[in-house]
């Protein structure tokens, strides 16, 4: 059932409530005349209907600005709070209308009264809850199959394109003692090991620390500053006080790997990179100099967007004009 179909269904409902109304109605006003029982319907139907579109419109503006699964008391504490008052300032009003205009008897019982009204009133805010907590858990669910579907092919990849890790790195081992006394080829050897193993891991876990990304990050720098010779320069300014924050795995150096395939890198024209970081977002910059008939299908950053996607609704930022390229991505939450 579409979303469409099933608000339709719940309005059907507003009749139904109005006679209970009409009938609390009846009984609080002593009447039993066919007049006034028309009156008490038309007067049920009409409370039900302002209450019911008015305790709808906070619920879906609550869900929208204070997501239950966010921040649960905050969305509790306004929701009953506006509801109260709403209702409240609602049914005076109408029944001062219905006394003053409509001819009704002012209740015999009016204490009771409220309290029928605000029970009623905490029902329909029920019904209107689990319409939403049934579409967040339908979204939730949908997402996590998607997401066990994603990881599922990014396994079946790894696994055929994967050559034996014991096999790698014993070669690099052996690799590593046989160039012993040239510490740059070393060096390198041993940074690309580092970055094998932990591509190879990245699998197993959905979020890192940052400082684990900030670590793989500089070995993968570091290969790339070898191989451009000076011609890539990159620069990363991220406060200690950030890195117990959580990141995807291998975010970063897919941003600085989009920056290297994108743009041209030659002593004439070095490419820059810069990273840098604050308590909400790290903020990945280059100098803008495309290469020509290279077409970008973004499949990589459409890769990070689709990720952080699971974990957090704050957007990916892209800015790009004549000079620079630039990706603003959120920090997750600290473990």
């Amino acid at each position: 059932m579409n979303n469409n179909l099933f608000n339709k269904s719940l309005f059907g409902l507003i009749p139904l409530v109005g006679l209970v109304m009409a009938g609390v109605c009846l009984i609080s006003f002593g009447v039993s005349d066919a007049s006034s029982s028309i009156k008490a319907v038309i007067q049920g139907i009409t409370m039900t209907a302002g209450i019911w579109l008015g305790c709808m419109a906070i619920v879906t503006f609550l869900w929208k600005k204070f997501p239950w699964e966010e921040n649960p008391i905050r969305h509790l504490f306004i929701e009953i709070s506006a509801i109260l008052v709403y209702t409240l300032l609602f049914s005076a009003t109408l029944y001062i209308l219905e006394i003053k205009y409509l001819g009704f008897p002012e209740s015999t019982n009016l204490p009771m009264d409220i309290f029928t009204t605000l029970l009623i009133t905490f029902l329909i805010t029920a019904i209107n809850e689990s319409v939403f907590f049934y579409r967040q858990w339908k979204y939730n669910f949908s997402k996590s199959v998607r997401l066990e579907k994603d990881n599922l092919e990014a396994k079946y990849e790894a696994l055929r394109a994967q050559i034996n890790p014991h096999f790698l790195f014993n070669s690099l081992n052996s690799l590593t003692s046989m160039v012993e006394d040239n510490k740059p080829v070393v060096d390198y050897i041993q940074n690309l090991s580092v970055l094998l193993r932990y591509m190879m891991k990245s699998g197993e876990n959905e979020l890192v620390l940052l400082s684990e990304e900030l670590e793989i990050l500089r070995s993968y720098i570091s290969l790339q500053m070898t191989r451009f010779n000076g011609s890539l320069r990159i620069k990363v300014d991220i406060p200690d006080s950030l890195y117990n924050h959580t990141v995807p795995p291998l975010v970063l150096q897919m941003l600085v790997e989009n920056c290297m395939k994108h743009n041209i890198i030659s002593r004439d024209k070095p490419l820059r990179v810069e990273i840098v970081a604050d308590e909400e977002s790290i903020t990945v910059t280059n100098n803008l100099q495309k290469k020509t008939g290279v077409t970008s299908t973004e499949q990589g950053l459409n890769n990070i967007i689709g990720r952080y996607g699971f974990f957090t609704s704050v957007k990916i930022e892209v800015t790009e004009n004549d000079e620079i390229f630039q990706v603003k991505i959120p920090l997750l939450a600290e473990l």
